[in-house]
């Protein structure tokens, strides 16, 4: 619960610390919590009225699960990120030059590079 409300707090631009470490089913998931990785969670629930509190604060706990955003991206090294994109920019430049483009239609890119470790 209190991983889950601080980040549904971080998410809407609070400024919070976030305690993974308070317990180990959430120290097992930090990754998928707020980590590079889509999650999806599942709310199970009863219709039965004796399980009435419990499924009000599952919906509780689901509402502000649901509000945690997270941004899933490909992780890539610098230089394979530049390889990538020498590949494709060669790709491209063998296509222009197979449909017949003269020089004067080719448009150059030049890429930048710091060192490559």
């Amino acid at each position: 619960g209190n991983v889950i409300a601080a980040l549904a707090d971080k998410a809407q631009g609070k400024k919070v610390r976030i305690p993974y470490r308070d317990s180990v089913l959430t120290k097992l998931l930090k990754n998928a919590l707020s980590g590079n990785s889509k999650t999806a969670m599942i709310a199970a629930l009863s219709p039965a009225d004796i399980n009435y509190d419990e499924t009000l604060s599952t919906l509780r706990y689901a509402d502000r699960a649901k509000q945690i955003k997270t941004t899933a991206v490909v992780n890539e090294s610098p230089t394979e990120k530049l390889i990538r994109e020498l590949k494709e920019e060669n790709e491209r430049l063998k296509a222009a030059l197979a449909s017949g483009a003269g020089r004067s239609d080719l448009k150059l890119t030049t890429t930048t590079t710091s060192s490559i470790p």
